[in-house]
């Protein structure tokens, strides 16, 4: 088997692999096993395995000096909260008290929710959001921080 094809097989098994591995690769092995196949094509006129050994390091060594960053920033998943999510953590006021056994109303932000919570809790006091069960606020009441 002449050179140029053990890093052509070798990119092969390297991108291969990134199917198995999944996303957590963060797309490593297809690069670099692109740059083994990259190599390995360039010295396929040569019978040396020294043009294909130059060609993939530095294609490596430029993917790993330059590129990585910009790879990994570019498949990045996001995790800031969207949506309902953004919503817990935040504290509003109840505008209608709420039992243990029943529902009540509270206001958070400029929005008015339907709202639950495990005590009772008389209205105008300060809650925090803690939970989001369909379109019902899971509250409990603020702690105050004594001064």
């Amino acid at each position: 088997m002449e050179v140029w094809m053990i890093f052509v097989a070798i990119g092969l098994v390297m991108v291969l692999l990134e199917l198995v591995v999944g996303v957590d690769a963060g797309l490593d092995l297809v690069i670099l096993g692109t740059a083994f196949m990259v190599g390995g094509l360039v010295g396929l006129p040569f019978k040396s395995w020294v043009v294909p050994l130059i060609a993939t390091g530095g294609i490596s060594v430029v993917y790993l000096a330059v590129g990585r960053r910009y790879v990994h920033r570019w498949t990045a998943v996001r995790t800031s909260k969207t949506n309902i999510d953004a919503i817990i953590g935040r504290t509003g006021f109840v505008v209608q008290g709420i039992a243990r056994d029943a529902h009540g109303r509270v206001k958070v932000g400029v929005e008015d929710w339907r709202a639950c919570a495990a005590e009772d809790i008389e209205e105008g006091a300060k809650v925090v959001v803690t939970d989001v069960n369909g379109v019902t606020l899971v509250v409990e009441r603020a702690k105050e921080v004594s001064t």
